[in-house]
């Protein structure tokens, strides 16, 4: 029975206090969780408010190691992403969160039961984790844009790495309102638009 991933998480980054991480050394040391956990710590700063400014290339590293599941190579990072070294507290900060809300997932998890293993589809949970890692990673002015996303990636990652179909029903329930909350955005930003023209040319 393997280690719980909250605390794999924790291992993998001790030591962090005495250099720079990079994205890379963290897939190497992913163990038997691999780009899945990788992936998780990617998306966490997003669940909760941790390190703003970091949705582009975080979500870009997403969106790679996602697709090279996808296609089943190795999980493995360009230089200009990988090798990019960040200050051991990015990472303390990204951890000590992390712990947190990988405990609390694992309330909703089947508890090491591995319920419904059908649904742990590496395909096709992949490419949601793609798309929402594509959503994070876009510049869109509103709240909770980003979170909405990360949360369903750390549910469908997770479910991935502990082999559990309970977690990948709420990763489904978490794309659901994903879209159903960039949907209400969209229509907002397009009644917006159509009032704001009615406006100006109502003053012409």
């Amino acid at each position: 029975m393997h280690a719980p991933l909250s605390v794999t998480l924790s291992n993998m980054v001790r030591g962090a206090s005495e250099k720079p991480r990079t994205l890379n050394e963290l897939l190497a040391g992913a163990g038997e969780y691999g780009v899945d956990l990788v992936i998780i710590v990617l998306a966490l700063p997003f669940c909760l408010p941790i390190l703003p400014g970091i949705s582009a290339p975080f979500g870009l590293a997403i969106i790679i190691l996602a697709f090279r599941q996808i296609i089943d190579r190795p999980g493995r990072l360009p230089k200009y992403i990988g090798d990019r070294k960040f200050a051991p507290t990015t990472f303390e900060k990204i951890i000590n969160s992390g712990v947190k809300i990988l405990n609390r997932i694992d309330r909703f998890s089947s508890r090491g039961k591995n319920s419904l293993p059908g649904l742990v589809n590496p395909y096709i949970n992949g490419l949601l984790i793609l798309l929402m890692a594509l959503i994070m990673a876009l510049p869109i002015p509103f709240p909770g844009t980003n979170t909405f996303p990360a949360w369903a990636i750390v549910f469908l990652a997770g479910a991935q790495a502990e082999g559990d179909g309970i977690l990948v029903l709420w990763g489904y329930a978490s794309v659901l309102i994903t879209v159903i909350y960039f949907w209400l955005c969209w229509k907002w930003m397009w009644w917006l638009t159509l009032e704001s023209f009615e406006f100006l040319t109502g003053n012409i």
